[in-house]
């Protein structure tokens, strides 16, 4: 068909309505869309990736970017269908001489996917002999833009569209789509249909194609465009060359221009080293002669403190560099963690990058940090004249990982391998940059089963990698390596031994694996273990407490204190600051873990790394006004991981030999520092739990959070002595968490870690998509046969997140105990309230507010808020002494500004009213 002929296609079918003056025409949209895909290959898209999905559509780069960007340019023209265009009433009543179709209604996505696959044939000249022809996959890749892919059905290959779909409309209805899909071709002029398409491929130009859709889909974009839609469809091929120019700005405003990491010595990167040690060094110069064949893995494996961060970050520049795959994902075990690395990736961005690019924080709390949100007092610091600060739209849900740059939880690598909506957006986001996972000891076996999992399909998609772990089990490595390798086509790994200190290299091309052991400055870790008694509440720290801390309240120093309980840590900071109540100079106590507000948990782990992290502010460490005399932070597993923090002393309670040696890694971390004269050695001590016949005796809660057998095994290796750092780590590290029990032994405790561990393993792979070549059709990566509530990249995160609102006088709930802020009752809340309100909340276990009741739910206006409809509002009553206390059923709760949220025993609610009356 030419532009002469074009007169009846009718401009009333709409394709975006809601929010604008008058309907926009659906034709317009689909070239809008087209137009932005075709930028998007080009403009966005690394070279690699462009590469990898031109090879798995058998054609040129030039070819599929013209693919994509056809495909792009059909996704809504099953909007052409009677159940769609009644949805605005107004613009329907515009299209004439269309039959009726009276029937169910059915999604234009799913109308998509039914229709074009004999379309595609028909027209276009795409086979069409089963469902994995092409002209099908493309038809289920497009029914999936809205996020779920749908199962392909064989009778869609036999009968005519309309006969299976009578919801499609025939007569005007199907000649309007032919003509739409007509139009389409002539204005983009399409390349010939590719003879198959990849899994992977399908996937990746269904994400494209998404994204192009939300791009062009902006409320602003088609007011603007609105005047200039065409009078007459002879019109289109104008109104496709202004959507190509106008593409560029929305790419720009959206925050999706690719970052350039200029070239740089190790040296020129990251100034503030001024002698690089022989890790950084290590890797800078041999790294590079090792990336001749593409993408790889890096797997660093060394000591705490030893500047692994900036080993992660020139080596992912180095990889992307060779790669073709510019920028990066950080990606960290906890909320806390990503906070901080968020900074330090800030600082590097904006000395790195030759222009500006976007850096997105990742995590479900993200819009709760003010560096971040750009709201704090303070505006960011932007150096190098280069800004890194992500725009709003990539605030939206599911869009941050868009960016070329981005710091997140470790669950943003792992949802890429659930069969969750969007996925193909998600692996899209991943696919242009280099993955970097830090603390991979740090997860479960359930986690490192979907871990193993995402680094298979990042492995097939040529993703580069980057892991580090200062205590990583060579059982894991393997594991990991091997899922890498085997995603990029090599079924057989054999790892050599870990290098520790040192790095390793596999190369996807060859599965070569190339290891490199390094030498690191030796460091004696003087271990004490303490024993403490178990009573029927719990360990009596008082004793072991009074002797290890002596010192530091005689001398000056800080001292860091983690303890395996949220609720062990407050009890544990009641007692020292009842004690420090009583001595003559008070030292400054802090109390840090996981149940205190959003706001003021930020509030606290700011305080703390001001207090015992690196000062940039005095003239050297060692000159250091801003460290306390005589300090104690007591917290829970919050610091042992990725927080750079020193203490002169550190105190634990017994745990898994790991995260014993991750605590160790904050006694006396930043070398140049004045140390008492007590502190001449790092020392960690143990708190070891015993029974009265000295044998070691895990207090009851224990067990729910470590595995015994890990425990016991741990303790058989402590004993008073000094542990060699670097050379004792890994040997340590490989007794505990050999599974081989090459000793002989198994108890009853070794064999439900091994069953436990299996068992998550199994859990993984059950919920998680298939490998690459087993996948049987893009519906599986989309939809599951498990339940979609058993469906999380955490084993067991049944959490919930409760919202203390304080009672006032007049019987209303505030978000202040000085209750002069009213909680919000209405349906449209501005971004800054949501925030205030999920300042207040604190996650728990969900399990824990099974027996909540009607005062619990929050305001019915808040149905359809998705950040707070879910929150549970636990009213709280201040009595006289200032106790702020609430219920969940019969379980009573309290809240203060430094103990946090304490969950008390059960009482009748007749003994709370009374001893918890309102004050006033």
């Amino acid at each position: 068909m030419n532009g002469a002929d074009r007169g009846s296609i009718d401009l009333n079918l709409w394709g975006k309505s809601h929010g604008l003056c008058r309907p926009y025409p659906l034709v317009c949209h689909l070239l809008d869309t087209a137009a932005m895909a075709i930028t998007l290959w080009h403009r966005y898209l690394p070279s690699a990736l462009r590469r990898s999905i031109a090879e798995r559509l058998g054609t040129t780069e030039g070819d599929a970017g013209r693919l994509i960007a056809f495909w792009a340019g059909l996704h809504d023209i099953a909007k052409c269908i009677p159940c769609f265009q009644a949805m605005d009433s107004v613009a329907y009543q515009n299209l004439q001489d269309y039959p009726e179709v009276h029937s169910e209604k059915r999604r234009h996505e799913h109308a998509a996917h039914v229709w074009l696959g004999r379309a595609l044939a028909e027209q276009v000249g795409y086979e069409a002999g089963s469902v994995r022809s092409s002209a099908f996959v493309v038809a289920q890749l497009l029914g999936g833009h809205h996020g779920r892919f749908l199962t392909r059905d064989h009778r869609e290959c036999r009968f005519p569209a309309v006969s299976l779909m009578p919801e499609l409309g025939a007569g005007k209805w199907e000649e309007q789509r032919l003509l739409i899909l007509d139009a389409i071709i002539d204005v983009l002029t399409p390349p010939p249909a590719p003879d198959a398409i990849g899994t992977e491929a399908a996937a990746l130009a269904c994400g494209i194609i998404i994204l192009a859709d939300w791009l062009v889909s902006q409320d602003d974009h088609l007011t603007q465009r609105l005047p200039e839609t065409p009078g007459s469809s002879q019109d289109l091929e104008e109104h496709y060359r202004r959507s190509l120019q106008l593409a560029p700005s929305l790419l720009q405003e959206a925050g999706l221009t690719p970052v350039r990491l200029r070239e740089a010595s190790f040296a020129e990167e990251f100034p503030y080293i001024q002698t690089p040690n022989d890790l950084q060094r290590s890797v800078a110069e041999m790294l590079p002669g090792l990336l001749g064949n593409g993408p790889g893995l890096l797997l660093v494996t060394a000591p705490m403190g030893v500047g692994k961060t900036e080993v992660a970050f020139h080596g992912a520049r180095l990889l992307g560099d060779a790669c073709g795959t510019p920028g990066f994902l950080f990606g960290l075990p906890t909320m806390a963690t990503a906070d901080q690395m968020y900074g330090r990736a800030r600082a590097y961005g904006e000395h790195q990058a030759e222009g500006d690019a976007a850096l997105t924080l990742l995590h479900s709390m993200s819009w709760l940090n003010d560096a971040y949100t750009g709201t704090g007092t303070a505006p960011a610091v932007i150096s190098n004249d280069v800004d890194v600060t992500a725009p709003d739209w990539l605030h939206g849900r599911k869009r941050g990982l868009l960016a070329s740059m981005a710091v997140g939880t470790i669950d943003q690598a792992l949802l890429a391998a659930l069969p969750l909506k969007h996925l193909p957006l998600r692996l899209l986001g991943l696919a242009g940059k280099v993955l970097i996972v830090d603390e991979v000891h740090a997860y479960d076996a359930y986690m490192q089963g979907l871990l193993g999992k995402s680094l298979t399909w990042l492995g097939r998609l040529g993703v580069p990698v980057v892991l580090m772990s200062a205590t990583l089990p060579t059982r894991i490595a393997s594991r990991l390596i091997a899922a890498y390798l085997r995603g990029a086509g090599h079924q057989q790994v054999d790892l050599p031994p870990i290098q520790y200190p040192g790095w390793s290299y596999a190369d996807a091309s060859t599965g070569k694996i190339t290891p490199f052991p390094v030498q690191s400055e030796p460091r004696d870790l003087h271990l004490q273990i303490q024993p403490v008694a178990v009573t029927t509440s719990g360990l009596d720290r008082s004793e072991a407490l009074r002797t290890l801390l002596a010192p530091a309240l005689d001398e000056g120093g800080c001292v860091g204190l983690v303890c395996n309980t949220v609720a062990e840590a407050q009890e544990t900071y009641v007692f020292l600051r009842d004690w420090f109540a009583k001595l003559p100079d008070t030292p400054e106590l802090t109390l840090l873990h996981a149940r205190f507000p959003a706001r003021r948990r930020e509030a606290i782990t700011k305080e703390i790394i001001a207090k015992f992290g690196k000062c940039t502010q005095c003239p050297s460490l060692a000159e250091c006004e801003h460290r306390p005399q005589a300090a104690v932070l007591v917290a829970t597993q919050v610091i042992e991981q990725s927080l750079d923090l020193d203490f002169d002393l550190m105190i634990s309670d017994l745990a898994p030999i790991a995260l014993l040696l991750q605590r160790a890694g904050r006694c006396q971390r930043h070398a140049g520092r004045k140390r008492p004269s007590w502190a001449a050695k790092p020392q960690l001590a143990v708190l070891r739990p015993t029974d009265a016949m000295g044998e070691l005796a895990l207090p009851r809660s224990w067990p729910f959070i470590y595995s015994p057998s890990l425990l016991r095994r741990t303790d058989a290796q402590l004993q008073n002595r000094v542990i060699a750092i670097p050379d004792d780590i890994q040997d340590l590290v490989e007794r505990v968490y050999d599974d081989a029990f090459t000793d002989g032994h198994m108890s009853d405790e070794d064999l439900e870690w091994i069953g436990q561990e299996i068992a998550q393993w199994g859990m993984a792979d059950l919920v998680a998509i298939p490998d690459p070549e087993a996948v049987a059709g893009l519906h599986q990566l989309t939809s599951s046969d498990v339940s979609e509530d058993m469906i999380a990249t955490r084993f067991g995160a049944d959490s919930a997140r409760i919202l203390f609102a304080y009672r006032g006088p007049d019987g209303g709930l505030y978000l202040d105990a000085n209750h002069s802020v009213k909680l919000p009752d209405t349906t449209k809340l501005p971004r800054h309230v949501i925030k205030r309100i999920l300042a207040e909340t604190i996650p728990v276990r969900a399990s824990l507010l099974k027996d909540r009741d009607a005062s619990n739910e929050p305001p019915a206006s808040w149905a359809n808020n998705a950040w707070l409809r879910d929150l549970v509002v636990i009213p709280l009553q201040i009595a006289e002494s200032g106790q702020a206390s609430g219920r969940i059923g019969e379980r009573l709760l309290e809240l203060s500004a430094d103990l946090g949220l304490r969950l008390l025993r059960r009482a009748s609610t007749r003994l709370y009213f009374r001893e918890h009356q309102p004050s006033g």
